[in-house]
């Protein structure tokens, strides 16, 4: 098993069809890495009979794989990879323009679940 990675973080990706929120439960030290706003608060949504639910993350599209950096490798020279959880309303594009919004350490490329690497610009 694995051990602790850190402490989580709600942030917002993106925006779906209809102009909801596509939050991500993501790494702490990952969306520090990259600059990324993310919640002080948690996000809590209306569900089933009126009651207030807490959203940590969208569900259904897998995760991205961003490198962290272009100093950070690992020891056979691979660049460290960052996993981002996505949610099911982002497609490519969106992607594309959530990781233009890093305020540090901009990423050149990402790699979907396919193994395909996509670039950012």
């Amino acid at each position: 098993m694995a051990g602790k990675l850190g402490p989580r973080v709600t942030m917002q990706i993106g925006k779906d069809k209809n102009g909801k929120p596509i939050y991500s439960y993501v790494l702490k030290s990952t969306a520090e890495n990259f600059g990324f706003n993310f919640l002080n608060r948690i996000a809590q949504r209306k569900g089933k009979k009126g009651q207030v639910v807490v959203q940590r993350g969208s569900v259904g599209a897998g995760s991205i794989k961003v490198p962290l950096g272009p100093r950070k490798k690992t020891p056979k020279g691979n660049p460290k990879m960052g996993s981002i959880p996505m949610g099911a309303g982002m497609n490519i594009p969106k992607i594309q323009e959530f990781l233009k919004t890093a305020k540090k350490n901009k990423p050149e490329y990402f790699v979907t679940l396919d193994g395909r690497s996509w670039p950012v610009n």
